[in-house]
């Protein structure tokens, strides 16, 4: 497929062409539902779509937050294990964990 050159100066006013099409009143409700989770605008997440450009779903902030904590938690818990003052626990299972948290972050 071939790649458009993204230019970061693109904004509304250098749109100057406007395309309608059809879609049922659901389909309308299911891409704004789906945009608002981008934090997208309904234009914004067509053209994305179309395009094939990536559409990343926004982590809500209460979820966000959560797994930072759980993330620190696990870094201290990794820190204590690697300077051999936690038992139980080895550094290889705490650093999959780790790892495993930070991959869902992305």
């Amino acid at each position: 497929m071939e790649e458009l050159e993204q230019n970061p100066l693109e904004t509304r006013a250098n749109k100057e062409k406007v395309k309608r099409f059809r879609v049922t009143t659901a389909e309308v409700k299911a891409i704004e539902k789906k945009a608002a989770k981008a934090g997208l605008s309904f234009s914004e997440y067509c053209r994305r779509a179309a395009l094939d450009k990536p559409i990343v779903e926004l982590i809500p902030p209460d979820l966000r937050r959560q797994i930072s904590t759980a993330g620190n938690n696990l870094n201290q818990l990794t820190r204590l294990a690697n300077a051999g003052k936690l038992g139980g626990a080895s550094v290889e299972t705490l650093n999959e964990l780790l790892t495993r948290l930070l991959e869902t972050l992305k």
